[in-house]
């Protein structure tokens, strides 16, 4: 542009000068040639200054579209990183205060580069055109300065806050919610991986989203067994459980909104009063279970059966709690379908014997006893509906059926056996 500036006057002078030259030769002959002379000389002049013009303006057009755009880009990236430690607030509590105060510098920074950050970006060209790269450059360092000084202790911070994430969940494991051991496995490696992640707020933001996408779904996994568990005192112990509702209506909106440490709390409480709720039902349910496994491991006959029963058994035997209750449940209810296909077993061998003793036509001297028939499976069908509504109904009533079919089945056998041998005999 220096030589522009030079070569633009010269231009000019020699044009002026060839102009009075040609003038004062073409005077004695012509006219027409005279008024050319004298239209060209100001209209280069004027050419030469539009194009002198047209440069100038183009250039400082593309200086202010280059500038504008790195402005753009400071602001922009000002705005994420607001809204990145806004959410650390938010979400997780975790104070960004220092940072963002020191940001403010940044957007101080702008405006006096022309552009205003409030929720939007805003350019004033009439600033921009005063300013300098020099000055870009220098926000831009400011803006890395705070970045860097600040993100660790983000970092620092958001370690603590997932350790107190890792120690809420452990109190509610301990607590009685035992179906969460995977996720605080996960967090835990979680927090070990910490040390690779890259100390920058976006990646801190993606990190932070991780640990407390696991912490949701531990939550809803105790939340579930909350209701599970509040559905079982309100059966099994028969008691009121109308404020325990409430409460997990309240940890389930907490957890909706991302209120962790309120969710932790409150399913906290709620499952110490389930225990207390629970404790007599538990004890007892327990109790009726073990004595159902004597009395079918009594009519068992195969050891493949009777060794099922023992791994029922020592399921039953380890749950030790009243929170276990809906686990202790479903051993129960294994049991049951056990002993009912057990007796049902039982009654099948029973309708073969008396078959095969049937075809034997033996007098009512050697078999003295009425045949059973098929109606006798009723028995075991009107069991099922008790076994649902009354456990200790249902043992009762099944020992009674289990110990007749048991004599039963052993009376026939031995007179199948006599009955056989006396016709052997005879022949």
């Amino acid at each position: 542009m220096k030589g522009y500036r030079i070569f633009i006057p010269l231009a000019l002078l020699a044009l002026i000068l060839i102009g009075v030259v040609l003038l004062f030769a073409l005077v004695p002959y012509s006219d027409l040639a005279i008024t050319i002379i004298l239209i060209f000389i100001p209209a280069a002049i004027g050419v030469s200054f539009l194009v002198r013009y047209i440069v100038t303006v183009r250039k400082r057009s593309i200086k202010e579209k280059v500038m504008e755009r790195d402005i753009e880009g400071i602001a922009n990236r000002y705005i994420e990183q607001m809204r990145i430690l806004y959410d650390f607030e938010d979400k997780y509590a975790i104070s960004t205060k220092e940072f963002r105060n020191e940001l403010e510098k940044v957007k101080e920074g702008l405006f006096e580069l022309g552009c205003e950050v409030n929720g939007r970006i805003k350019i004033d060209r009439v600033k921009l055109r005063k300013v300098v790269f020099a000055d870009v450059e220098w926000v831009i360092k400011m803006f890395e300065g705070i970045k860097d000084r600040h993100e660790v202790v983000l970092y620092s911070r958001m370690i603590d806050k997932c350790r107190d994430y890792l120690g809420g969940i452990k109190e509610l494991e301990n607590a009685g919610y035992e179906n969460i051991r995977g996720q605080i496995e996960r967090i835990e490696s979680k927090i070990r991986e910490s040390e690779g992640v890259e100390v920058d707020s976006l990646e801190l933001s993606m990190f932070m989203n991780g640990v407390a996408s696991i912490l949701e779904e531990a939550l809803r996994i105790c939340l579930r067994d909350a209701h599970g568990l509040e559905v079982e005192g309100r059966e099994s112990a028969k008691a009121d459980t109308a404020r325990i509702r409430t409460d997990i209506k309240i940890a389930e909106h907490s957890i909706e909104h991302g209120n962790y440490e309120n969710a932790s709390k409150v399913l906290k409480s709620v499952i110490e009063r389930l225990i207390g709720v629970l404790k007599d039902a538990f004890e007892m349910y327990k109790a009726h279970t073990l004595e159902l496994t004597n009395v079918v491991v009594e009519i068992l006959d195969k050891e493949e059966d009777k060794k099922e029963v023992e791994e029922m058994r020592k399921g039953i035997e380890a749950c030790m709690l009243p929170s276990q209750m809906r686990k202790l449940r479903g051993h129960g209810d294994a049991l049951i379908r056990k002993s009912m296909s057990t007796l049902e077993v039982l009654y099948s061998k029973i309708f073969e014997i008396e078959g095969e003793i049937a075809k034997e036509n033996p007098t009512t001297e050697v078999y003295p006893v009425e045949y059973w028939t098929k109606d006798k499976m009723g028995e075991i069908e009107e069991l099922k509906p008790i076994s649902k509504a009354d456990i200790r109904g249902f043992i009762h009533r099944y020992g009674l059926l289990a110990s007749d079919a048991h004599s039963r089945l052993v009376y026939d056998s031995e007179r199948l056996k006599y009955i056989k041998q006396k016709n052997i005999t005879k022949k």
